[in-house]
């Protein structure tokens, strides 16, 4: 987690990454085979059954495979430039999508139709918020419910890589020692990936949204055992669906989720109660302009209870059938699931 810490990983190979390229955190090397790809306008073909595996190693093996992994992990075309020139960066943004899918393909500040606030904690947080992560269907086994339990474990694992680079946006969170800022990590790094399924799941049915390709019922749960989370996040998703909250309200309850884990400050308590102070101070200050209920930041810190009990409920099911089942965990996840348990 250290190494990650410092660094993070690219989401096509594995390799570590030399920061944000295209959309996604991605090597130097990946980042050049995407332009190279999109700016020859370049198909491949896989001599296989497109399903080679891309890692560090194995990465130019197979061109076609890289390709696609490279868009699975969203990549976006309209991010390179067309016509070759050095210097400056274009700047884009993404293909705007039309139906059900469009609040699950942008980032929060760009479905949200009142971005600009005066509040620069919480407009911060809305601009740096990432784009869901769809997820990479495992192709290892024919059992169904097993495909599905190591595609959940995937995507939970890369979401974990995407929330490690997106902490040290939280304004504040830079200035606390590492220490401090690993311990955060290592405590609260499942709410915060829980308030975004929760936030996907509303006005679902009875789908829990891990992804906007991944999307499961109470059957399917249960099925891979995971039917104690199940109810649990639906509980959660029922109460912040009844308290309608705005996109201002999800991003700042991801940083607070974060920042309020029940980690004890290692190096210095003073500055970590400085950061959660100026977050909480960000959410009182943009409930006061809103013309909303009375005490509201109050009732959404009241929720931050129940969120913990839900993680804790996810990391317990993820380690119940990793020991007992012996599914296999990426070894960041696994290292983070034993650190919070």
């Amino acid at each position: 987690f250290q190494q990650i810490f410092f660094s993070w990983l690219c989401l096509v190979c594995g390799d570590f990454a030399s920061g944000y390229h295209y959309g996604v955190a991605s090597c130097e090397a990946c980042k050049a085979f995407f332009k190279r790809t999109i700016q020859g306008n370049i198909e491949y073909s896989c001599p296989v059954m497109n399903e080679c595996e891309i890692t560090k190693r194995r990465r130019k093996a197979c061109q076609a495979c890289r390709f696609q992994k490279c868009l699975q992990a969203g990549m976006m075309r309209e991010g390179v430039r067309m016509d070759r020139v050095r210097g400056g960066r274009q700047k884009y943004k993404r293909r705007v999508e039309t139906g059900p899918s469009l609040y699950l393909s942008l980032p929060l500040s760009l479905t949200h139709t009142h971005t600009h606030t005066r509040n620069k904690v919480i407009s911060h947080l809305l601009l740096t918020e990432p784009s869901p992560l769809a997820a990479n269907q495992d192709e290892s086994t024919n059992d169904g419910s097993l495909k599905t339990l190591l595609t959940l474990c995937d995507l939970l694992n890369r979401e974990l890589l995407l929330l490690i680079g997106w902490a040290k946006h939280i304004p504040g969170f830079s200035g606390l020692s590492l220490v401090d800022q690993m311990s955060l990590l290592q405590s609260g790094w499942m709410e915060a990936l829980l308030v975004g399924v929760a936030w996907r799941s509303q006005r679902t049915g009875d789908e829990l949204v891990f992804a906007g390709n991944l999307r499961l019922d109470e059957a399917q749960c249960r099925a891979v055992g995971l039917a104690d989370l199940y109810v649990a996040l639906r509980h959660l998703t029922c109460k912040y669906q009844s308290m309608n909250l705005s996109q201002e309200e999800v991003v700042t309850l991801k940083a607070m989720a974060l920042a309020n884990s029940d980690a004890d400050p290692v190096d210095c308590a003073d500055s970590v109660q400085r950061f959660q102070d100026g977050l909480h101070e960000a959410l009182q200050e943009y409930e006061a302009t809103q013309r909303g209920e009375q005490h509201r930041a109050g009732r959404l810190l009241m929720s931050l209870p129940l969120l913990r009990q839900t993680a804790d409920r996810a990391v317990a099911a993820f380690l119940r059938l990793h020991r007992q089942r012996r599914i296999p965990l990426h070894k960041l996840l696994l290292e983070m699931l034993d650190a919070k348990a």
